[in-house]
């Protein structure tokens, strides 16, 4: 996963400073993620499971489309220090990845842990159905939105 340092930076700050699960989606172009917006989830959101508030997000999906920003996946706080995907966060992955058009190859799934360090996942579209595998992740210096703004 390719990342602007601010963005990265924003994305730790915002999911390890609260106490319960709680994520945000990536957007961005050509391959970097240049784009966060933050989610606290719904009320069913708790310390063990995070629950995307799909209204709010679907805003902000919207308005990436009209600046051309295409969705790169979601991000989520694990509370516990859990590295590793859960059973929950795998089938919700795969009902993500089916639910994306057929052009859509790839999404990324980082898990954000409370010593402010993320693990990136990336769902690989595959013939057989979806695989999902560890991902590297690389922070380039400069850009996003984050960087813009200052936060």
């Amino acid at each position: 996963m390719l990342i602007h340092e601010g963005v990265y930076n924003r994305i730790i700050k915002s999911c390890a400073d609260w106490q319960m699960e709680v994520g945000g989606i990536l957007g961005g172009e050509n391959n970097i993620i240049t784009e966060f917006e933050f989610d606290e989830g719904t009320a069913l959101t708790s310390k063990q499971h995070y629950y995307p508030n799909i209204e709010k997000l679907n805003i902000y999906l919207e308005s990436w489309q009209e600046d051309n920003i295409q969705f790169y996946g979601i991000a989520h706080s694990h509370f516990q220090d859990e590295r590793g995907l859960s059973p929950g966060d795998i089938d919700y992955i795969h009902a993500i990845m089916s639910a994306m058009p057929s052009y859509i190859d790839f999404l990324y799934f980082p898990i954000i842990l409370p010593q402010r360090e993320m693990v990136s996942f990336k769902a690989v579209r595959a013939k057989n159905g979806v695989n999902i595998v560890n991902d590297d992740i690389k922070i380039l210096k400069k850009g996003g939105k984050s960087d813009e703004t200052g936060n």
